[in-house]
């Protein structure tokens, strides 16, 4: 039986594209150490720039889009997925959800519904970020899933 996942909002705010590391600064405010995080937002939205802050802001160097390598890792710390186009048989077939069991930050771009709902039901510490783009600024949702 799946379980309905619900939402707690955490903190909601727009900045400009100069202000994404103090956006960063505070999300990394909100997650323990090992998690994974949901990101969601249109193409172009800014959901690399983030990671790059955050992984930035960790002092981990810099990030880079993992769209043709589907996974970027950071000091083993700070893991970053791109699954646009895959479908949840595709990313089970490539081990990518034994990645997700690996201690640390997990962010991941275009997660398929039937992956967030597997890992809901794995009871697994998951976050969701909602970016929306605002003409020169992005607006930043951060939920706990299932608090």
């Amino acid at each position: 039986m799946k379980s309905q996942i619900s939402y707690k909002t955490l903190l909601e705010e727009s900045v400009n594209l100069e202000e994404v590391s103090n956006i960063a600064n505070k999300i990394l405010s909100y997650l323990p150490e090992s998690a994974i995080v949901i990101l969601n937002g249109d193409l172009a939205a800014g959901k690399t720039t983030l990671v790059s802050n955050i992984v930035n802001s960790l002092q981990l160097g810099s990030a880079t889009s993992p769209t043709f390598s589907l996974q970027q890792v950071y000091s083993d710390r700070v893991f970053h997925y791109d699954f646009y186009r895959l479908e949840y048989a595709e990313i089970a077939s490539l081990g990518l959800i034994d990645e997700l069991e690996k201690d640390g930050l997990h962010f991941v771009e275009w997660a398929p519904d039937e992956l967030v709902g597997l890992l809901n039901n794995a009871g697994f510490n998951l976050f969701r970020i909602d970016i929306e783009k605002e003409n020169s600024s992005r607006k930043y949702i951060l939920r706990a899933l299932n608090a």
